[in-house]
């Protein structure tokens, strides 16, 4: 009588519901600081009506955007919140272009009901091409493939909902509140003396222009080249945990309740040192893990810990004096862990190293696991495919040491993992007289020696599977005496008519077109070492194995990266082909769409300087960013080319890139407020969004000092005005 159970668990670990609402609400309070700070700012570096005015047409954005997510089917979540939290300031240009073109035609004497008028209409081509050059900046990342492209398209799902409500409340409803909200004579912060030192800045890079396009031309490129060259690549970055998970394999003649005890004596251990290392709890499976390449295994020999953390003490400004206030959600308790779930990964590795759990409890792999972003669930997977096992098993050995001996890996596995013994029935040349195969004995010896259901029944705790089995099962010498009847009545022993052979079996073979295949994984840590570094010290010993027979397949972040460079390739193409087309549709001229998309290379460098000034290393969400940033940083571009291209002279130009100049530091300071909490602050899951954040803010300050130097030094130059 056996109780129908494949598995332990000890599971004392709290729901994740209240971490989970937690995480939205801390986002979701960034977002109103972000709103706050545009606000004030604004109000500052203006005025207050202008200010009022911008903050009413944020929540209209916002109800708008909500309405066309709720029609599409789109919840709101992590994802689209941080997509919000992007779009803040990116969401206000629009605002703060028309408002402020409206407050210039009011400072020059109209009323504010033909400023209004004039202001929105001189506005509405200029900005509309904007925002549709934001939109088709973005449009690499929807064209994403696999389940990454599925869930990072809700980003620009949602950023496309706010940026095209936005435009709609920037030309409908906000000429008529500036109408009855903006005065003549109101009292307006003094820019004479900022517009005074830029129009000194243009005059002294105008009179050196082309000394300046050279040296600029040919020092950014070089920049940016050598940065690109110095700097690291991982695909998503490393975030803080909720969790560790412990992943146990021991011996494959352990029984599942030996590896409960297994299991039970190390959590024990890990209780009592909870303090040091900051656990809340422990979720403890025995007959279950999940290995470092993230494959699930079901055996009685397998354990699986999942340790809960405490909470993550205040770490900065943000978490400290504001968002408690903000939060719904936000509990002062239990947050005292004042290192991160990564070093905390570490100091658990060397605890289990220390107490030597695998010598003790003969154990095959102890490994502690730390959470993946996305499909790539380990850094480095190489396959080997061959059918044969000596070989195979060379490799794995060699790629084995090798990744060991490099500094920065970790949890280094392999799939080639021996089972139990097999032993190997062939019938012998006497068995072959008898008539005898190897498939009628196979069905004796089944019948013999396999556990068979009877029945189902009941006790007083749980359903019990009646079975009947051998005694004898496990005696090798019954086994090989077993008599088997033949058809004439005559009787022989099972060692008489077949030959037999003992040897080691691989736990679990994948074929793949008759091949088998095997994985070595490996985790890596990013601070040290990335897995493209990884994977170029690897090459040599991969490619010796290659020209050996066997069949190398490079998975893990190596394939990932290369289907993410053939996405974006093919979306960054199509993206910047219809931004040009729509600059040549607003400006008609090749030569001023030229000026004009040459800003988005250099840009590039912002996201480079912005990186490294972080300590990030650049990532697939660095690469969005940058993507977007095309779209971002052209918007001020396509402010400022509109007002140049009426210049007849220099000084012309003198005069309209003055004018020009309030509304584009409005909007870069907005835009960089707005996406600064997940920049500088960034916590939890959200620090895999913090690239796009930082890409987007850095490459937007240094673009907009190319469209405030840069990009009229160049047209005067084109147009060679004097």
């Amino acid at each position: 009588v056996q109780p129908r159970q494949k598995e332990i668990d000890i599971s004392i670990s709290d729901d994740n519901s209240e971490r989970i609402k937690e995480r939205l609400d801390i986002v979701g309070s960034n977002i109103v600081i972000g709103i706050i700070f545009i606000v004030l700012l604004v109000w500052l570096l203006v005025n207050a009506r202008m200010s009022f005015i911008i903050f009413l047409g944020i929540p209209t954005s916002f109800v708008m955007a909500s309405i066309y997510m709720y029609l599409f089917g789109y919840s709101i979540n992590l994802i689209s919140l941080v997509g919000v939290l992007l779009a803040i300031g990116i969401v206000v240009d629009d605002a703060i272009v028309v408002s402020e073109n409206i407050q210039q035609h009011i400072e020059e004497g109209m009323s504010p009901k033909e400023a209004a008028i004039k202001g929105a209409n001189e506005m509405i081509k200029p900005v509309t091409i904007a925002s549709i050059t934001t939109l088709f900046s973005f449009l690499p990342v929807l064209m994403l493939s696999g389940t990454m492209g599925e869930v990072m398209k809700l980003i620009p799902i949602a950023l496309s909902a706010l940026v095209i409500a936005s435009l709609i409340e920037s030309f409908i409803f906000l000429p008529i509140h500036a109408a009855h909200t903006l005065k003549s004579g109101a009292k307006v912060t003094n820019w004479s003396y900022v517009n005074k030192i830029y129009s000194q800045i243009i005059h002294f890079f105008m009179r050196w222009k082309k000394t300046f396009l050279i040296i600029f031309i040919i020092l950014v490129p070089l920049l940016t080249a050598t940065m690109i060259k110095q700097s690291k690549f991982q695909m998503f970055p490393t975030f803080d945990a909720d969790n560790i998970k412990i992943s146990i394999k021991a011996n494959q003649n352990t029984t599942l309740k030996e590896s409960f005890e297994i299991v039970k004596n190390i959590e024990q251990d890990l209780i009592k040192n909870k303090e040091k290392y900051h656990i809340k709890s422990i979720d403890s499976r025995a007959g279950y893990r999940r290995d470092s390449g993230s494959n699930t295994e079901r055996f009685p020999y397998v354990m699986y810990m999942t340790v809960e953390l405490n909470k993550l003490a205040p770490s900065n400004f943000l978490d400290n004096y504001i968002t408690p206030y903000l939060s719904m959600y936000y509990d002062k308790k239990e947050r005292n862990r004042t290192k991160s779930s990564q070093e905390i990964s570490n100091d658990l590795s060397t605890f289990l190293s220390q107490n030597e759990y695998k010598k003790i409890f003969n154990l095959t792999d102890l490994v502690v696991l730390e959470r993946k972003v996305g499909p790539i669930k380990a850094d480095i997977k190489i396959g080997l495919i061959s059918n044969d096992n000596k070989k195979i098993i060379i490799a794995i050995e060699e790629l084995t040491n090798k990744l060991t001996s490099i500094n920065g890996t970790k949890s280094v596995a392999h799939s080639a993992q021996f089972g139990i013994d097999e032993i190997k029935l062939k019938i012998n040349s006497y068995g072959q007289q008898l008539g005898l195969t190897e498939s009628s004995i196979g069905t004796y010896l089944s019948n013999l020696y396999l556990v068979k259901k009877k029945s189902v029944s009941f006790d007083d705790k749980e359903m019990l599977d009646l079975k009947i089995g051998s005694l004898n099962k496990d005696d090798y010498e019954s086994f090989k005496n077993n008599e088997i009847k033949l058809n004439d009545g005559r009787i022989v022993r099972l060692s008489q008519i077949c030959d037999f052979t003992i040897q080691k079996s691989f736990e679990q073979i994948i074929k793949d077109n008759g091949m088998k295949n095997f994985y070595i994984y490996a985790n890596v840590d990013t601070k040290l070492t990335t897995s493209s570094e990884v994977m170029d010290q690897l090459n040599p010993l991969l490619k010796e194995i290659q020209e050996s027979g066997i069949k190398i397949v490079r998975k893990g972040e190596a394939k990932k990266k290369n289907e993410l460079a053939r996405d974006m390739l093919y979306a960054s193409i199509l993206a910047i082909t219809l931004i040009m087309l729509a600059m040549l549709y607003l400006f008609n001229s090749f030569r001023e769409t030229a000026i004009l998309m040459s800003v988005i290379p250099f840009s590039f460098l912002g996201v480079l300087i912005g990186h490294k000034l972080i300590g990030l290393n650049l990532s697939m969400p660095s690469i969005i960013g940058a993507l977007g940033l095309a779209g971002v940083v052209i918007n001020d571009g396509i402010i400022m080319m509109t007002y140049l291209k009426k210049a007849k002279n220099i000084e012309q130009v003198f005069y309209r890139a003055t004018k020009r100049f309030r509304p584009i530091v409005l909007t870069t300071i907005t835009t960089l407020i707005g996406m600064s909490s997940l920049i500088f602050f960034a916590t939890g899951q959200a620090v895999i969004f913090q690239p796009i954040a930082i890409a987007l803010g850095f490459g937007l300050a240094w673009g907009t000092v190319l469209n405030l130097i840069y990009l009229p030094v160049l047209y005067t130059f084109s147009r060679s005005l004097k």
